[in-house]
């Protein structure tokens, strides 16, 4: 029943699907580009990125600042979707496990504590536009 109803308006849940991830990414984004900011910019989320361990940390500052910000606005214009949501995904883990896990984060902690459902659900999000693309609703279409 809900398959006859729905299945014409498959498009627009794509877009909903773009639209939320990258608002989500693009309010996340922005704090680690804004040098006013309480992470006070990509100085300040270089410096955290050190203290993690990662590798070239001032490189990956800006190339997940300008993912979250940039690469989100383009998933809203659905623009270079597949690769954008692979990067997302990426993105996500590497929080989660490098990040979020290692300071004892847990799925999800009802008792306030630091928790990783989030970064889960953007991540799966994310999946979900690798395997599907961005819809008709989107540039990709236009370009293909």
């Amino acid at each position: 029943m809900f398959e006859n109803l729905f299945s014409s308006y498959s498009d627009w849940g794509l877009l909903l699907l773009r639209l939320a991830i990258a608002i989500v990414f693009i309010v996340h984004g922005w704090p680690k580009l804004n040098p006013n900011g309480p992470m006070k910019g990509l100085a300040g989320f270089a410096g955290y990125l050190k203290q993690m361990g990662v590798p070239l940390p001032g490189f990956f500052a800006w190339v997940v600042a300008l993912l979250e910000t940039v690469g989100a606005v383009l998933l809203i214009l659905g623009l270079g979707t597949r690769i954008l949501a692979l990067g997302f995904v990426i993105n996500m883990l590497v929080a989660i496990f490098r990040a979020l896990r290692p300071m004892g984060a847990k799925f999800t902690d009802m008792a306030g504590g630091p928790r990783w459902e989030l970064e889960f659900l953007l991540a799966a999000g994310a999946l979900a536009l690798v395997f599907t693309g961005a819809g008709s609703i989107s540039m990709d279409a236009l370009l293909e």
